[in-house]
């Protein structure tokens, strides 16, 4: 009796052994569960701190784009400043009634508006070229991170397929090991051991025993590969975690990106549309400012040039002008192509050296332009819209006779419909300091040399007029010293 309580005892306790393992086991699966999961949310952590401390690396790397950000700075402040301008020039206009529009001063504050409307042009125009760049600059940064995005997306969606493989196995195991579970608490968890006892010899006993013995190592070999299978998913999910988290992490750069490009893009539209009206008015005040001017005048007699002439056509004419003055030859350096006729070519020679200085100021010792009319209507300097006016302006009648301001040699002659209209250029030689000294005569109604001709001083060139950008009859004279256009009222003289 006692052997047989023994034995009952014995096997109790190993059925009791056998349960509280399986607990333990299952317990210390859900506690490196858990401590995965804070491990892994503690990298985390860790892996976003590190990510703003390089971020902020990055931010104090990228100072250098500070210069960037003032340029832009600076456009804004210049556009600011033009429009408080532009403000007080439209309130000074306001003030003026119909019957003063006429008047120079009018006129000065209207054209003092249309170099600000093309200051504000220009600063509106270098914005929508910034916004550009950038524009196209987002557009190069996006493409590659829209990749990246597609790449991390393709790996994130086969991770989440084997994740889904590995949980359903996980959910097929699980199940089967809780049925053994709940069969095992339905019989009892001393049912192993009611079977043994209720034994009837030893041979029969020990058959039970092993039977036991396998089902027991069968449900460890199920926990075992419950526990396996969850460590896998747990790692699994992990990875799914870190990948969602790149996506994510991608995908709000990118936003970013977009959002700014978009505002870029925006601006950029806005800013032509804005460009777009500016022109409009410009163009009107322009219309405006020269019709005014022209009456005033006639009325005044005292014809010039219209101050807002195209600025591509005058720099047309600029761009000819400078390519002959770089192509001046000094007096003494002035030779032609031998001929069969030596003795003519000599001649030649002696002729044009002798119609330019080399290094005299003489050269600069200059008769007025056209005799008898000294009056000035527009003097070198500066428009009220800010534009350059190169020379001299004398008003005289149609016809009225051009001379040359000093000897020297005929270099240019030019018939336009625009700009200095019917023009004439003279190389005098060269001043005590060896600069080339050459002179213009412009708006005339005829030309009376031709190139490559010797004149002397006060020798008729030309018929005043007013051809190209003129208001009416007079003579547009201009003074070049080395390539640089100077007022020529210092030279000038009625001798």
């Amino acid at each position: 009796m006692k052997h047989a309580q023994t034995k009952k005892l014995i096997c109790i306790i190993l059925a009791v052994i056998f349960v509280f393992s399986a607990c333990l086991t299952t317990a210390f699966a859900d506690e490196t569960s858990e401590k995965t999961t804070v491990t892994t949310t503690e990298k985390e952590a860790e892996k976003t701190t590190s990510k703003k401390s390089d971020d902020k690396k990055e931010t104090t790397t990228k100072d250098p784009k500070k210069e960037k950000q003032e340029a832009k700075k600076s456009l804004a402040q210049q556009k600011k400043e033009l429009q408080e301008k532009l403000k007080k020039s439209q309130e000074k206009l306001a003030q003026y009634s119909e019957n003063a529009k006429t008047t120079e001063e009018y006129i000065n504050v209207l054209d003092e508006k249309i170099g600000i409307l093309d200051k504000e042009l220009q600063v509106l125009t270098d914005e929508v070229d910034v916004a550009r760049k950038k524009v196209e600059k987002l557009n190069k940064q996006i493409k590659p991170l829209e990749d990246r995005i597609d790449e991390l997306q393709k790996e994130y969606n086969k991770s989440q397929k084997e994740y889904d493989k590995l949980k359903k196995s996980f959910t097929h195991t699980y199940g089967l090991y809780c049925l053994r579970l709940r069969a095992m608490y339905i019989s009892g968890s001393d049912s192993a051991i009611a079977s043994l006892l209720c034994s009837k010899d030893l041979e029969q006993f020990l058959s039970r025993f092993e039977m036991i013995r396998a089902v027991s190592q069968s449900d460890t070999e199920l926990l075992k590969q419950v526990n396996s299978q969850m460590d896998s998913i747990i790692t699994k999910q992990g990875g799914l975690n870190e990948q969602k988290k790149r996506i994510n992490a991608s995908k709000k750069v990118l936003d970013a990106k977009r959002d700014e490009c978009k505002k870029e893009q925006d601006k950029v539209e806005k800013d032509q549309e804005l460009i777009a009206k500016k022109k409009i008015m410009l163009d009107d005040d322009r219309a405006e400012s020269d019709r005014l001017f022209a009456v005033y005048t006639h009325n005044a007699k005292v014809y010039t040039e219209f101050r807002n002439e195209d600025e591509e056509t005058v720099k047309k004419v600029e761009e000819e002008i400078d390519a002959l003055l770089k192509g001046l030859k000094d007096p003494d350096e002035i030779t032609t192509a031998v001929t069969k006729n030596r003795a003519s070519q000599e001649k030649k020679m002696e002729d044009e050296a002798k119609s330019l200085y080399n290094n005299s100021d003489a050269s600069l010792s200059m008769t007025f332009p056209v005799p008898g009319h000294y009056a000035v209507s527009c003097a070198f300097g500066y428009y009220s819209n800010g534009k350059p006016h190169t020379g001299t302006d004398f008003p005289c009648p149609t016809g009225s006779r051009v001379v040359a301001a000093q000897k020297g040699m005929v270099i240019k002659v030019r018939k336009l419909n625009y700009s200095y209209g019917y023009y004439v250029m003279v190389y005098h030689g060269t001043d005590s300091k060896g600069r080339q000294i050459v002179t213009l005569y412009a708006h005339n109604s005829e030309i009376l040399v031709t190139v490559g001709q010797n004149v002397a001083k006060g020798q008729q060139l030309a018929r005043s007029g007013s051809t190209g950008n003129s208001t009416g009859p007079h003579s547009h004279f201009e003074v070049i010293v080395d390539g640089v256009k100077v007022n020529p009222v210092p030279y000038l003289s009625k001798k």
